[in-house]
This record gives structure tokens, C-alpha cells and sequence, in this order.
């Protein structure tokens, strides 16, 4: 009988050394991960948080989408004046749009270094022009508020002087030339005035109450540069500049307009807001910080008024309009505007905007003081 050789069920044996670390170690992996993930999280919900206490500060805010429907400017027609944007076109009334300051000004007033607030104005804080002999205003800027240690009473900014070296497009606000003539002949300088319809007010009629504060925080600045006669040349005029005499003043349109929740807002503050008055508005004037925000509102009885970066923003309101500007001469004067969201007003302080549109008028009217002068000789 022949022998059978049994064949062994039994597997052979395998070294399972190597898979067992590989699972060990994908299983570390994956706590490490958990670990990371969970980080992570934390570190997003802090960011979410932290970006949520920007946008509910109109001041910190990245972008409050308050953009220009309209903008035009006129002079009376009855007062023999004309406007520019460029000192060779000019016209009873010109509208600004911003193809015109990025595009179509460039063939004719190439060196201007116009700024327009292309993705909407973020509030910035100025106290107008602090140099005789600088046409430009002092424009502070800042990136967002700190906290130490997350106390948000401990809130505190730096800020940096916006520079205005050549035209932008994206800016947080906006600042052109524009050039006035005078073809009266008076013997000696007419005054300029901004007549009651200048204005800045909500496009919309049924504008959320949330961005109505915004509104009523805009601000209006008018720098004279300097003046020429009418038979200089359109690069003499566009080249006028400060012989140490800028003037400048600023325009606070909607100074006694507060809505119900500006109002309850400032209460925050320890702020007595009321509709109908006017609050007064102290603007950063020094780039630089720590700055506390509960020692900066405007107005608060925290607010070191002794700080050296606050100054107090001397505004003129619409019971101001029967003043003169100042005086132009008989032919071109040259001025500068600026259009900006007054950070340190009370109205934008806690604002969250949604989004806003504004219709912008500026318009002109003169005496005839230089021949009442000359008459009265």
C-alpha cells in the first residue's frame, strides 16, 4: 500500500510586525489630525468672532458698501461762473463718475492725482488741511481694532496717514481738483459760497435706518489751492499750488440728523444724544497708536481730551451757507474737494452697513464783492 503524504490544512505563518505599526501609526495620525482639526476650529470661530466685532464698527469695518448713484456739481449761472474738472472743459454743471477720473481726465490733466473710492468709502477721520502750504488733507486711516485680553473695553487702533502721490482707484474715499472761473472783471476778489442745495443724502427714500447713520456721518472738505487770470494757460492752472496760503473748510451736511438707533447707541458711551443738534466731532490728527477707543469717542466723558492725536473738527453746517468759503479773484481758481465717511463721528461709530447708495451735489453761487468794493472806494 502506497503511502499518502498528508497535506497540512494550517496556513503559514505571516510576520504581521510591519501592519501592525502601519495601523499604529495611522491611528496617531488621526488623533493628531482630530487634535488640528479641533484647533483649527477654535482658531476660526475666534477670527469669526473677531471679524464680527470689526463689522460692528463702522470705523473697522472693511467695507461698508456705501457707494456714489450721483454726483454732479454746478455754478450758478447767473453769477458768471464756470466749472472743471481740467481747466480747458468747463460748463455750468459737470457730473463725476469714475471712468472720468481713472480714464477720461488722464488725456487732459495728466499729472491730477485724483482718488475714488472704488469698491465704497471705508470712514476714514481727518481734521482738514494742517500745512498753509499743502492743498492736501491729513486722511487717517486704520486697519481694525485690537483687544487685550479679549476685553472688549480694552479695545484700542493704530492708524497711518492715507498718502495721495498719484491717482487711485480703490481708496477709502474720494478727493479731485476742480477749477472755478470767474469772468466778472471785478477789480478786486468776489466771494465764493456753497449754496443750500449742496447736499449728501440716501439715494434711496426707504434706506434702512442701520445705514442712515453713515449718511448723516459724511463729510465735505474744500481746499482753495491758489488762482490765475483767465488768459493763463490750462497747464499754468493745473499746476497752481500753495504759496503758504490754503485755506480749507468742512462741510458737516447732516450735523443735526441722529437716528432712534444712533441714539440708543451712544448710550453705550454714556452719550446724550439728540436729534435736531448738532454733536461735535473730535478727528484723529496724528498717525501712530495705541489708541483706545473708549478714550476717542467723540464726545464721551471717557474721552481724554487731552490726547495728542484728537483734534477737534471745526465744521460749517447748513446755518453756516450765508458765509463766505473765501475769496476768488477775477479768473481761474483752483480747488481741491474731498468726500469721506467721518470715522470719529458719532453717528457711524457702532454701524453695520449692508449696503447704501448716496446722491452727491455741490454747487457754487458768488457775490459781486469786488465791484461793491470798488463802488464804495
Amino acid at each position: 500500500m502506497a503511502n499518502t503524504k498528508k497535506t497540512s490544512t494550517k496556513k503559514p505563518y505571516k510576520n504581521n510586525t510591519k501592519t501592525k505599526k502601519v495601523k499604529k501609526e495611522n491611528i496617531k495620525e488621526e488623533k493628531t489630525t482630530r487634535k488640528i482639526n479641533k484647533k483649527l476650529t477654535t482658531i476660526v470661530a475666534f477670527l469669526f468672532a473677531v471679524l464680527f466685532i470689526f463689522s460692528s464698527y463702522a470705523w473697522f469695518s472693511t467695507n461698508l458698501n456705501v457707494n456714489i448713484r450721483t454726483f454732479k456739481m454746478s455754478v450758478s449761472r447767473d453769477s458768471d461762473l464756470q466749472i472743471s474738472f481740467d481747466g480747458i472743459n468747463y460748463d455750468y454743471t459737470i457730473e463725476l463718475t469714475r471712468d472720468l477720473l481713472v480714464n477720461t481726465l488722464q488725456d487732459t490733466y495728466p499729472n491730477h492725482i485724483s482718488q475714488y473710492a472704488g469698491n465704497g468709502f471705508i470712514p476714514v477721520s481727518s481734521p482738514g488741511i494742517t500745512n498753509p502750504n499743502s492743498h492736501l488733507f491729513d486722511m487717517y486711516e486704520t486697519s481694525g481694532i485690537l483687544y487685550k485680553k479679549k476685553k472688549a473695553d480694552d479695545g484700542f487702533i493704530y492708524t497711518g496717514l492715507a498718502e495721495e502721490t498719484e491717482r487711485r482707484t480703490y481708496n477709502s474715499y474720494i478727493a479731485f481738483d476742480i477749477f472755478i472761473k470767474n469772468r466778472t472783471g471785478s477789480p478786486k476778489p468776489d466771494n465764493l459760497y456753497l449754496k443750500p442745495t449742496t447736499s449728501i443724502v440716501a439715494a434711496d427714500e426707504d434706506m434702512e435706518e442701520e445705514m442712515l447713520g453713515l449718511v448723516n456721518s459724511f463729510r465735505l472738505g474744500v481746499v482753495k489751492v491758489g488762482g490765475a487770470p483767465l488768459t493763463a494757460s490750462a497747464n499754468e492752472v493745473q499746476n497752481l499750488t500753495c504759496n503758504n496760503d490754503c485755506r480749507s473748510i468742512i462741510y458737516e451736511p447732516n450735523s443735526k440728523e441722529h437716528t432712534a438707533m444712533s441714539i440708543e447707541r451712544a448710550k453705550k458711551y454714556d452719550i446724550e444724544l439728540e436729534d435736531g443738534f448738532k454733536f461735535p466731532t473730535y478727528a484723529l490728527s496724528k498717525e501712530g497708536g495705541p489708541y483706545y477707543v473708549k478714550e476717542s469717542v467723540s464726545g464721551s466723558p471717557y474721552m481724554n481730551t487731552n490726547a495728542p492725536y484728537l483734534s477737534f473738527q471745526d465744521t460749517i453746517t447748513e446755518e453756516n451757507l450765508n458765509d463766505p468759503l473765501f475769496p476768488i479773484i477775477s479768473g481761474v481758481t483752483k480747488i481741491r474737494i474731498y468726500v469721506w465717511i467721518e470715522g470719529q463721528d458719532i453717528d457711524s461709530l457702532e454701524t453695520n452697513s449692508h449696503g447704501a447708495d448716496v446722491n452727491i451735489s455741490i454747487d457754487f453761487i458768488k457775490d459781486n464783492a469786488g465791484y461793491e468794493e470798488f463802488e464804495g472806494m
